[in-house]
C-alpha cells in the first residue's frame, strides 16, 4: 500500500533490509559504499554543495528513509528542499582512496533509515580548498552501479570531465517509488510467480546438505581478504574470450567454481551471483540498490570434456539464474522455509566488474606474472569466500575468505593459481575440468605449512 509519499521497497530494496536484519548494528558502516570524485582547481565549496542539491533533486534515493509499519517496511520520500548538509573534512590527500577514506568517518555510525536520509556528502580540503566531495551511502540507497551514476553526474555538475554524466543529466532518471508500484502490479506478481517455480525446480535439484547455507556461517566475525593484480591475466583473459569465443565473465566464474570444488571437496558447487537486474529500460539506470543474490549449481563430475565446454556450460546455467534474480524475498524466504525448514542461506559469491577486458589493448607487464598482496578487507562478516574481479589495466581480483575456510597462504596460492590457469588457458583450448581441478589441489597443498 502507497500513500502520496511513501511506497513498498522495492525488491533490490527489501533485499538489503531483510539481508542485515540480523546483523550486528556495528557492523552496517562496513557495507557502505563510497563514491569520490576529485574537484576543479576553480570549484569553490559553493559549487558543491549546491551540486549535491541538484543530486538530491534529480534522485529520490538521497532524500527517503525507510520505516518498518504495520504493513511491512515502506520507503518514505521527502521533497527536495532546502540546502543539503554537507559536512568538511580537512586533511591533505594524495589518492582517491585517501579521500574516501576521510569521507567514510562520517558514516563511521550506522546510519538511522527511518530518522535520516541515509547518505552523507563530505568536502575533503586541504587548506580550506576543496580537493575532493565524497558520497557515502547506506546499500540500500545504492549499489556500484548507482554509485558509478552519481559520481558521473557530480563531476559533470562541478565543471569536471564526464561525458557520460553530460548525458545522464539531460535525462529525467527513473525513480525506486515508480519501480516497486511496477513491481506490485499485475505484471510484476505474474513474473514473482514464474521466480517461484525456478525456485521450487533449484530447490528441487539441490541436496538439502549444499543449500541452504547455515545463516551462522557468514554470521561470524573475522575475514582475510588478497588481491591478485595481473596484466598478464587480463591479457590472457582477452585472448580466450576473443580467440574461442567465450565471455569473460564466464570464464572467470568456471574457474571460480572449480577453486571452490577444491576448497569446499564437493563435487557439485553451489555458487552465488550477484545479479544487477539492470537488464530493461527503464529501470537499468536508476540509482538504488538493484542487486540481489543468484544461486546456481555446477556438478564437477561428471563435467564436459573440456574446460571451453564446461564455460559454455556456465554460462547457460548463470543466464538462468541471473533471468530470474529479480524476486520478493520474503516471498522466496517462505518457499525455502517450507521446504527445507530453515531460512535462505548464500556463500560463495561472485561478482564480475570487469567489464573492459576486451575493450581496451593490454597495458604494460602483460609478459610477467601477476603479484598477489594482502589487503584488509572493510566487511568482516558475511560470506565465507567472496570473489570480485574490477576493472582497470590490471585486472583486480579481490578474494575475501574466512580464515577458516581458506587460511592466508591457501588464499595467496589460489590467486597465484588464477594467474597461472588463465595464462595456461590462452594457450590451450583442450584443458579438462579435471585437469584444473588437480592442479588447484596441487597449489593448495604446497601451500600448507609443513
Amino acid at each position: 500500500m502507497a500513500t502520496a509519499n511513501s511506497a513498498p521497497l522495492t525488491f533490490g530494496q527489501l533485499s538489503v533490509w531483510r539481508v542485515m536484519a540480523d546483523w550486528p548494528h556495528e557492523r552496517w558502516p562496513e557495507t557502505y559504499l563510497t563514491g569520490v570524485v576529485g574537484t576543479p582547481a576553480d570549484c569553490d565549496a559553493d559549487r558543491l554543495v549546491a551540486a549535491f542539491g541538484v543530486l538530491c533533486e534529480r534522485h529520490e534515493s538521497l532524500r527517503t528513509r525507510f520505516a518498518d509499519t504495520a504493513r511491512g517496511p515502506v520507503q518514505v520520500v521527502d521533497p527536495a528542499a532546502g540546502e543539503v548538509t554537507v559536512q568538511t573534512v580537512e586533511r591533505p590527500v594524495r589518492t582517491a582512496d585517501e579521500a574516501a577514506a576521510a569521507g567514510r568517518e562520517l558514516a563511521r555510525d550506522r546510519i538511522d533509515r527511518a530518522r535520516e536520509h541515509a547518505r552523507r556528502f563530505a568536502l575533503v580540503t586541504d587548506g580550506g580548498r576543496p580537493t575532493h566531495a565524497v558520497i557515502t551511502t547506506d546499500h540500500i540507497v545504492a549499489d556500484g552501479f548507482a554509485m558509478g551514476r552519481l559520481r558521473a553526474e557530480l563531476t559533470a555538475l562541478i565543471g569536471g570531465d564526464s561525458s557520460e554524466g553530460r548525458r545522464w543529466l539531460e535525462e529525467r532518471p527513473p525513480q525506486p517509488s515508480a519501480l516497486a508500484l511496477a513491481q506490485q502490479s499485475a505484471a510484476g506478481r505474474a513474473r514473482g510467480d514464474a521466480v517461484l517455480r525456478y525456485w521450487r525446480d533449484l530447490l528441487a535439484a539441490l541436496p538439502a546438505d549444499t543449500f541452504p547455507v547455515p545463516d551462522a556461517a557468514g554470521g561470524s566475525p573475522g575475514r582475510i581478504e588478497a588481491v591478485l593484480r595481473s596484466p598478464r591475466a587480463r591479457a590472457s583473459l582477452a585472448d580466450v574470450a576473443k580467440q574461442r569465443g567465450l565471455a569473460p565473465h564466464d570464464v572467470l566464474l568456471a574457474l571460480t567454481s572449480l577453486a571452490v570444488a577444491v576448497i569446499e571437496e564437493t563435487t557439485r558447487v553451489v555458487m552465488t551471483l550477484q545479479s544487477s537486474n539492470r537488464f530493461s529500460p527503464p529501470w537499468r539506470t536508476v540509482v538504488s540498490s538493484m542487486n540481489q543474490y543468484a544461486p546456481m549449481m555446477l556438478d564437477t563430475d561428471p563435467a564436459p570434456r573440456t574446460f571451453d565446454d564446461y564455460v559454455r556450460h556456465v554460462q547457460r546455467t548463470a543466464l538462468k539464474a541471473y533471468r530470474f534474480g529479480s524476486y520478493d524475498i520474503d516471498e522466496v524466504d517462505a518457499l525455502v522455509r517450507a521446504e527445507r525448514g530453515r531460512a535462505p542461506g548464500y556463500d560463495h559469491f561472485y561478482n564480475f566488474l570487469a567489464h573492459d577486458v576486451t575493450q581496451t589493448a593490454p597495458s604494460g607487464g602483460a609478459d610477467r606474472p601477476g603479484r598477489v598482496e594482502a589487503t584488509r578487507p572493510h566487511r568482516q562478516i558475511g560470506p565465507r569466500f567472496d570473489v570480485k574481479v574490477l576493472g582497470g589495466p590490471e585486472m583486480p581480483v579481490v578474494v575475501r575468505a574466512d580464515p577458516g575456510l581458506v587460511p592466508a597462504p591457501r588464499l595467496h596460492a589460489l590467486l597465484n593459481w588464477y594467474d597461472e590457469e588463465l595464462q595456461r588457458l590462452a594457450g590451450d583450448s583442450v584443458s579438462s575440468p579435471d585437469a584444473l581441478i588437480r592442479r588447484c589441489g596441487r597449489a593448495l597443498e604446497r601451500a600448507v605449512p609443513a
